[in-house]
């Protein structure tokens, strides 16, 4: 009994992990600071579809912020197949594209936010509320 109640106290109170595949240096460095210093968040980032998903094959994450337009690719099929792959993942697309069909898709998708660039961190700490609330934070 108190073997299981630890196991769950651990998986309560890991730290959470994210992932940012972004190729804006900037926005990414910027999002790095901000889930490392004000979330306490465990960040990973990548600059392409290509090292996103390497580090995606080999690292749990518990959120995902992903930008549309990739330089190898597209950011919005790769959350699609993740989100597929692990519904509980918190996904995040952000894009220049301030389109409500695409914004309907990624809602369709299983993709929990939608990040017309540039955005606040206002904007994405609400994109996150669900993330936080189901994290139990």
């Amino acid at each position: 009994m108190f073997i299981v109640l630890a196991l769950t106290l651990l998986f309560y109170r890991h730290k959470m992990k994210v992932l940012i595949i972004e190729k804006d240096r900037i926005i990414q460095q910027s999002l790095s600071l901000f889930m490392e210093r004000y979330k306490k968040f465990e960040v990973s980032s990548a600059f392409s579809r290509s090292e996103g998903i390497s580090l995606f094959q080999t690292n749990f994450f518990d959120i995902v912020l992903c930008g549309d337009r990739l330089p190898d690719g597209n950011g919005f099929d790769l959350l699609k197949d993740w989100v597929k792959q692990n519904p509980r993942l918190i996904s995040i697309l952000m894009t220049v594209q301030n389109d409500e069909g695409l914004r309907q898709e990624a809602i369709k998708a299983g993709i929990q936010g939608y990040l017309v660039k540039p955005f606040d961190l206002k904007q994405l700490e609400e994109a996150m509320s669900i993330s936080d609330a189901d994290c139990g934070m």
